[in-house]
């Protein structure tokens, strides 16, 4: 059976040492710092910028090399180092971000099961808000918040965040809901974690559709075309697209 953590739990209080800058920048989202870890197992106290919930304020990275501990080699999604969320205990990873108010935060992770089948699914949830009260986070095209994966690939998600008015620190966290092996140390690999964020959809006062349907600013495309249409009339920029195109999950490595 699986492990679970309760998803309606506050984040925990404690804030990170110090939000980054630029606003709306995640780092060592692919924890390939520390540099030159390998195998499995490596616990870690002093990762650039991650915390975590875990008692003992660990947190287990791998890196290559680690079939022993699988029976088969892991590949990183991105880079060469993944973190397991299930280091000791079940826990969360999160980071406190910088943001500016009104925006539209765009998230995405790679997340995959320690097991050896598709079948055999680990499950994570995103939570953000305020450093001391996050709120879980359902991805693009899910129903659910729950984030499940088995252990044959990396899966790749996606999802979208306004930051309220006033709210200038966001935590950002994934917290592991249960485990296909039912080993409270075993499970959640993350990897390949990125923030960006877009301006609020800009107000108008001639009607016209300034927004896709997330709310994120409609943009033009301009595309190499001919100075004059066949008219004789100057060409004008691509149909508009939306800021949206960028948001869907990146293809598997």
């Amino acid at each position: 059976m699986g492990i679970s953590s309760a998803s309606a739990q506050s984040s925990p209080g404690a804030p990170s040492a110090a939000p980054p800058a630029p606003a709306c920048t995640l780092s060592n989202g692919g924890f390939e710092e520390p540099t030159g870890l390998q195998g499995a197992g490596n616990l870690k106290r002093d990762i650039p910028n991650w915390r975590t919930t875990s008692a003992d304020g660990a947190i287990e990275l791998w890196g290559p090399g680690n079939a022993p501990a699988t029976g088969s080699e892991v590949a990183a999604d991105s880079g060469t180092t993944f973190a397991e969320i299930n280091g000791t205990q079940p826990s969360t990873l999160y980071q406190d971000i910088a943001t500016t108010p009104k925006t539209v935060l765009v998230w995405r992770l790679a997340h995959r099961a320690r097991s050896a089948s598709a079948d055999q699914k680990d499950v994570v949830r995103v939570r953000i808000g305020t450093p001391g009260g996050t709120t879980t986070q359902i991805p693009l095209g899910q129903t659910t918040p729950d984030i499940a994966d088995g252990g044959s690939a990396w899966g790749h998600h996606t999802g979208i965040y306004r930051v309220p008015k006033g709210q200038k620190l966001t935590r950002f966290s994934v917290e592991a809901v249960s485990s296909a092996q039912g080993v409270p140390s075993l499970g959640n690999f993350l990897d390949s974690v990125d923030v960006t964020c877009s301006p609020p959809c800009p107000k108008t006062k001639v009607p016209q559709r300034v927004c896709d349907g997330w709310g994120l600013p409609l943009y033009r495309v301009h595309t190499a075309l001919p100075a004059r249409n066949p008219h004789g009339r100057p060409a004008h920029p691509a149909p508009i697209g939306t800021a949206s195109d960028f948001l869907l999950p990146r293809p598997a490595r």
